[in-house]
Order: C-alpha cells, then sequence, then structure tokens
C-alpha cells in the first residue's frame, strides 16, 4: 500500500461516492466527482510533463477547484505548493522558483500575477477557470493509480509569512499531514461523514487545509465553502447548510459575534467550534459561546507541525487563553534563551 496522502480521498469515494464533499452555494461535487476530477488533473500534469516529485504551484481560492487539483497532484506523485491568491507577480515568481516549480494552477481572476511570475519562474500557468477547466480536464487520459510514495517523502511544501526575511518552505511529509488529520477527526473534532464543516479559511493555508479538508476528506464529511470571509455570509451559510462544525481564527468569530444578523439566524445545529492561529481573547471565546450555544475549543500550531500541535481536548477540562495540552505524536518544552530547558512554572519559549 501506498503512504499517499491522496488515497484519504480515494477511499472515501469507493465508501462514500454519492455523499455530498465540497459545496459552494448552488454547486455541489460528490466524492465520486472529486475522484475522477483529481484523476484527470493527474492525467493533465503527466501530459505536461510533471514527474514524481516535481512541485506544482496551487494559486486557487477556496473553491471544490482547490481539492480537485491538491488531490491530483499528490495522485501523479507531485508535491503541492499551495499559494496566497493575493501574491503579486515578484512574490509569485518566488514561491514558484525556490522549490523548483515549473507548472502553477491558478485561478482566472489572478491570471494577470500568475503569468507574470510564472514568466519569470521559467513556469507554465495553467488557467483554472469554470467550464474551460472542465473541457481540459476531459480531453485527458486520466491516470486513476496512485503514485507510490515513501512516508516521509515531500507532499505539500507551505511557505511561512517571512516576518524575519524571505518566505521559508516547511516541507510537510505524506505521513505528517495523514497523521495530522487523524489525530484531529480521532480526539479534537470527533467527526463522521455525516458532519458538515465551514470552509471559511483559506484552502492554502495550513490550518485550513488540514483541520477544514483534509479531515472532512478522512471521514467523508462535506465541506460547504466560502471563497472570501464576511461574517454575514458565514452566519446564512451554517444555517443554510446546517453546518456542525466550525474552524476559524479569533477575528472571523469576532466578527460574527457582533454582525447585525447574528439572532435573526438559526445557527443551534453547530456542535463544536475550535480556534486557532491567534490567541483568542476570552472575553469573545465567553460571549460567542453565549450568544451562539456553541463550545469553542481553542489550540495551537505552526507550518512545520502540519499544523496542529496542541489543543484543549472536548472531553478533558478546558482552560480559557491557553493553548491545551498537546496532541498525540507530539511532545513540548520550554526553554529559556539559551534553549535550555525550564522548570515547571518558568516563564520561556
Amino acid at each position: 500500500m501506498s503512504g499517499n496522502l491522496a488515497e484519504i480521498m480515494t477511499d472515501t469515494a469507493a465508501k462514500h461516492g454519492d455523499r455530498p464533499a465540497y459545496k459552494l452555494d448552488d454547486v455541489v461535487v460528490t466524492w465520486a466527482a472529486v475522484d475522477e476530477g483529481s484523476a484527470r488533473v493527474a492525467g493533465l500534469l503527466r501530459a505536461k510533463g510533471m514527474q514524481p516529485g516535481d512541485r506544482v504551484g496551487v494559486m486557487l481560492p477556496n473553491v471544490p477547484y482547490f481539492p480537485i487539483a491538491y488531490y491530483g497532484i499528490l495522485r501523479a506523485g507531485g508535491t503541492v505548493v499551495p499559494m496566497n491568491v493575493l501574491l503579486k507577480g515578484r512574490e509569485v515568481s518566488f514561491y514558484l522558483q525556490d522549490p523548483g516549480a515549473k507548472l502553477l494552477l491558478s485561478w482566472e481572476g489572478f491570471l494577470e500575477a500568475a503569468a507574470q511570475g510564472a514568466e519569470e519562474a521559467g513556469a507554465e500557468v495553467i488557467a483554472v477557470a469554470p467550464g474551460a477547466f472542465e473541457k481540459l480536464l476531459g480531453e485527458v487520459e486520466p491516470v486513476r493509480e496512485m503514485a507510490d510514495v515513501a512516508d516521509d517523502d515531500t507532499a505539500v511544501i507551505l511557505y511561512t509569512s517571512g516576518t524575519t526575511g524571505k518566505p521559508k518552505g516547511a516541507e510537510l511529509t505524506h505521513h505528517n499531514l495523514r497523521h495530522n488529520a487523524e489525530v484531529s477527526v480521532s480526539t479534537l473534532l470527533e467527526m463522521t461523514e455525516r458532519d458538515v464543516l465551514l470552509g471559511a479559511l483559506p484552502l492554502f493555508h495550513s490550518f485550513g487545509q488540514t483541520v477544514s479538508m483534509n479531515c472532512s476528506t478522512l471521514v467523508g464529511a462535506c465541506l460547504t465553502l466560502i471563497p472570501r470571509f464576511e461574517p454575514g455570509k458565514a452566519l446564512e451559510v451554517i444555517e443554510r447548510d446546517r453546518v456542525t462544525v466550525f474552524a476559524g481564527v479569533p477575528t472571523m468569530y469576532s466578527a460574527m459575534l457582533n454582525h447585525p444578523d447574528r439572532d435573526a439566524v438559526d445557527v443551534s445545529c453547530l456542535r463544536l467550534c475550535v480556534s486557532g492561529g491567534a490567541a483568542m481573547p476570552e472575553q469573545v471565546m465567553r460571549s460567542f459561546e453565549e450568544a451562539l450555544g456553541c463550545k469553542i475549543l481553542e489550540g495551537y500550531g505552526l507550518s512545520e507541525t502540519s499544523p496542529v500541535a496542541s489543543f484543549n481536548h472536548p472531553h478533558e477540562e478546558r482552560k480559557p487563553g491557553s493553548i491545551g495540552t498537546p496532541i498525540s505524536g507530539v511532545e513540548m518544552k520550554c526553554v529559556d534563551e539559551d534553549d535550555k530547558e525550564l522548570a515547571q512554572g518558568d516563564v520561556g519559549e
């Protein structure tokens, strides 16, 4: 058996092919369609000369094409390089040149920056536009077999924010990402195929990629997508699609809490919310839970840890304002400026 992360998608498609995988307002994509689409993406990339181990850029918003492209690249044995859709041309060039990517799947609305950056990097842009992309995929021979990879082969290269210099690529293996999703599903989210997740976090970011996309794929839950977060739209989608799990950053919770339509929508379907990316103000947590009747679990992670490292667990004592305890497979210690481990209660990093 291959250790390919894309197998979580093909396994789910085999079990739940007719169930909805992704929603985007009126558009519904089944798991069978995701499987077929990813096989054709793999075929398209092979036709473009992609070899196993090659890096492929993905510059797509939260639309169903993102996971189809993501799993298609992995299926063909490639490495996914997710990219912020708001990157400028020179930034696109860096994100392609640094990992040596020669192909870039770009959304139609961002083609100008994508084309400029790709030209500088000597890469080819594959435009993704509704209708035209399906036609392109229909003309290629699908690759249905799964590329054989090792657990420690790189599946995704996620670039850090670059706050202290140029962004650096964190190499995440197939095992890293699969294990993080498995632990998140089983011990934190307790998800099944009956759940519906709100896909408001950017899928090009590690939080949205693992906790929203890979977790929903692992169990066959439905991910209902919002291309750009807007609190009123988020509340509307939660009510409309009966969302059960919401993962977001603190600013999203604050915006939804303070939205004028908050009390006009029925969000009683929510059973669990998780927060990460920044510290959640305790008052926002308390007020949101009281107003919307749903518990928030706060955690911590970073790109290099795929990303979940610690969390407040659902059936254990919760400490607001803390990052909880390490998840399975993670060890933590607190050190001083000289990297010497500190005693319990001492302040460090």
